[in-house]
């Protein structure tokens, strides 16, 4: 295993983190139009859930060049956002499209942003740390 990728604890953490941001962009896909979501999910919050999604998506990236192989990226990344929309289909459609749901979701990109801050190397710490 170690051709193909040298970081395995890196590679498992991207993985975490990139499901997360699949999830987010799938919920988050479903908002948007403004126009078009649910009348009951106010748009600060499909805002600030975008914005952490976006935050999620530069720092696992920023991560994932500083870590790992260009090639364990584009497979990794690849067939974890062909198969992640099975997994969403799997969750309710209440959570998927409610306010609650919304909450759930920016919690769980927060903490996976915290994570990522926390246990990852300095350059991405000092990233995290400078748009905060």
């Amino acid at each position: 295993m170690n051709q193909l990728e040298p970081n395995i604890i890196q590679l498992v953490w991207f993985t975490a983190l990139w499901s997360v941001c699949c999830l987010g962009f799938l919920q988050l896909a479903g908002m948007y139009p403004l126009e078009s979501r649910a009348a009951r999910i106010p748009v600060p919050l499909v805002i600030v859930s975008t914005v952490l999604w976006v935050v999620l998506l530069i720092g696992a990236f920023a991560y994932a060049v500083a870590e790992l192989r260009w090639s364990s990226i584009v497979v990794v990344a690849g067939l974890l956002f062909l198969f992640m929309p099975e997994p969403f289909q799997a969750i309710p459609e209440r959570w998927r499209n409610s306010s609650t749901g919304l909450v759930v979701t920016g919690l769980v990109l927060a903490a996976a942003l915290t994570a990522l801050g926390a246990f990852t190397s300095n350059p991405i710490t000092s990233f995290l740390k400078s748009i905060t």
